[in-house]
């Protein structure tokens, strides 16, 4: 049988879309039904272990300067139309586009997977090229953005379900604004091509399918994330025990650890991870909190034992710090699948959150972890308070935590998913 040529695109080598499409891309190749290859907009030279890597388009000096240009450009043409700059990084208008339907690797494939396409990479209009093409189409969400009228996440508004307008992210909120207008774009480009939508949690399905969008769509289908189970695997307590030593922590001391990006984010929450660790300082609990993510060059200033690390990208670091944390706090206060909680279950570390998005789809309360209310930081600080009183329950709960990863969201088993799902378009 003639192995399918499926081609994952991306418009960055980092952040989480880039990170699931790399380990498909891998997995995929492992199959006897799928050639798989990845082509990435912009970012660093793929670097790992895997000999299918990545394609970088972005991969000289001038080319870089190009893409840089392009995202700068896409995001000063929204400048007359935007709120606030609070929303700037929110909300896409997908204003400037790179085309590349006639790039080699999109010419010899058969099917397009679309994952995260923005940062000046594909307007609407170079979408339209590339989807005019005589391929099949797949397109993971990874957020909101290709159901409303240009935001990532909908924070609660029905807005999309009924065409958009009335935007709470633009300067000027009307019936027919840039959300009504937008919306009505992808309603004629999208409904004009047969593209199999696929969405990683069931909650963002559900988000998605009332849209004014999806009526005259295919449903989506729900295939969660893949984790490399192999990669991210758990270390014994011996080698937990020497990693603390090594990184100068305390081995009688928890450590709860916080992950983003950016620490300015307000999706993901760590206004509440500073609440949540407030209130188990001011208890009297003792610990030592991990923190990842970039905090714009300024220092950290807080009322408990904490340890910085800032935006960390290196595969090896960020397992280090998953294995050296007792427990991953996830306080975000909307999200999808989080591609952090997968690589936490993996090495065996539980999770506690908010049961919001995704996350309670990935978080079984009593199992795994456990769960508050959005923005319940003092409910979540008890339920942590009690869960490091029984160390049997958290030996159990670092025991369920990689069996659920390595059961459901194991590369080989979503990529077998994805290949059933090509094979039927």
């Amino acid at each position: 049988m003639k192995k399918l040529k499926v081609l994952h695109i991306n418009a960055s080598s980092e952040g989480g879309a880039s990170v699931v499409a790399q380990r498909l891309n891998e997995a995929l190749n492992e199959s006897d039904l799928v050639s798989s290859k990845h082509l990435v907009f912009s970012g660093k030279s793929y670097s790992g272990k895997s000999k299918w890597g990545y394609t970088l388009l972005s991969n000289t000096p001038w080319k870089r300067f190009t893409a840089f240009l392009r995202h700068a450009l896409d995001k000063l043409d929204f400048l007359r139309f935007e709120a606030d700059k609070s929303i700037r990084f929110q909300f896409s208008h997908a204003s400037m586009g790179m085309d590349i339907s006639k790039h080699p690797l999109v010419q010899e494939a058969d099917i397009i997977h679309l994952h995260w396409v923005h940062k000046g990479f594909q307007s609407f209009a170079t979408l339209e090229k590339l989807l005019a093409l005589p391929k099949k189409f797949v397109w993971t969400c990874h957020d909101l953005w290709p159901v409303t009228g240009g935001c990532y996440y909908n924070w609660g508004c029905t807005n999309h379900e009924t065409g958009c307008g009335n935007c709470k992210y633009l300067k000027k909120p009307a019936a027919d604004d840039l959300s009504a207008e937008l919306i009505q774009r992808k309603i004629h480009l999208w409904g004009n091509n047969q593209i199999r939508w696929i969405t990683p949690s069931r909650w963002l399905a559900e988000q998605g399918k009332n849209s004014l969008v999806m009526r005259n769509n295919k449903p989506f289908e729900v295939i969660p994330n893949p984790i490399d189970t192999v990669a991210f695997h758990p270390l014994t307590e011996e080698e937990r025990a020497a990693l603390r030593s090594k990184y100068g922590l305390n081995p009688n001391l928890p450590v709860l650890l916080f992950s983003a990006a950016f620490l300015g984010n307000p999706a993901k929450g760590f206004s509440h991870f500073i609440n949540f660790c407030s209130s188990l300082h001011q208890s009297g609990f003792a610990f030592h909190a991990l923190i990842l993510g970039d905090n714009k060059g300024q220092e950290l200033q807080l009322d408990f034992p904490f340890i910085h690390w800032g935006y960390v990208s290196d595969a090896d670091n960020i397992k280090h710090a998953f294995i050296l944390s007792d427990l991953y706090v996830i306080t975000s206060a909307q999200d999808n699948l989080p591609t952090t909680i997968m690589e936490s279950l993996s090495l065996g570390t539980p999770v506690a959150g908010f049961k919001v998005g995704g996350i309670p789809e990935l978080v079984d309360e009593g199992l795994n972890g456990f769960l508050a209310e959005s923005g319940d930081t003092a409910g979540l600080a008890e339920k942590a308070a009690l869960f490091f009183q029984d160390k049997a329950k958290r030996e159990a709960y670092r025991s369920s935590a990689r069996n659920k990863a390595v059961t459901t969201y194991d590369t080989a088993v979503i990529a077998a998913k994805f290949a059933a799902v090509y094979q039927n378009l």
